[in-house]
């Protein structure tokens, strides 16, 4: 099949959204998934995913910041006006945690700002391929759809021979129940009926 090909700003101008959330896209490719829209669907959990434990990190560690830092201002309180020495390890173990608080809030951030041209990016493949596989889906369906009217007429035809033929039948009976009546009556139609016809 031909390869795809249309803007990658696609996805953002015609507002499509993450093809995996949409109902329409699961009901119609949730049984019908190839090898690669199975990895391109993989590829893109894993980053919707990654994108929302990122948003969980970094609104946990904001939280975490502003307890070390107020626990900082509290040590350093206890320190200046009570000359705790005991509060110096402490405070240096506030201050590291701080400090790896900080390393790790901007590269958060950095993710968080790169990870949805990613998630876009991938949406974007997943609907080239799921655009390849709706094709191929349709042309199958078709070709499937002619063979059973095929098959339509084909049992139209032997249901239209079968009538003609019953309808040939019964008035076979019924011209020879004419015949035997008008040559012998009813009364004795009736005895010959018990003696001779089949159940």
């Amino acid at each position: 099949m031909k390869d795809i090909n249309f803007k990658d700003n696609i996805v953002k101008r015609n507002k499509i959204p993450i093809l995996i959330y949409t109902p329409e896209w699961i009901q119609l490719f949730t049984s019908f998934r190839s090898k690669a829209m199975s990895k391109a669907v993989d590829e893109l959990e894993k980053l919707l995913a990654k994108e929302k434990s990122d948003e969980a990190e970094l609104q946990a560690l904001e939280k975490r910041k502003k307890l070390v830092m107020n626990k900082i201002l509290h040590i350093s309180k206890d320190i200046n006006e009570n000359n705790n020495k005991a509060a110096i390890s402490k405070m240096d173990e506030a201050q590291k945690e701080l400090m790896d608080i900080n390393e790790r809030i901007p590269l958060l951030i950095e993710d968080l700002e790169t990870i949805p041209g990613l998630i876009n990016r991938q949406n974007t493949l997943l609907l080239k391929i799921t655009i390849k596989n709706a094709y191929e889906m349709i042309n199958d369906s078709k070709l499937d759809s002619e063979k059973c009217q095929q098959e339509i007429l084909q049992i139209r035809q032997r249901l239209g021979a079968l009538i003609q033929k019953k309808v040939e039948h019964d008035e076979r009976v019924n011209k020879l129940y004419s015949f035997i009546h008008g040559m012998l009556g009813s009364i004795e139609m009736e005895k010959l009926d018990e003696n001779f016809l089949e159940e």
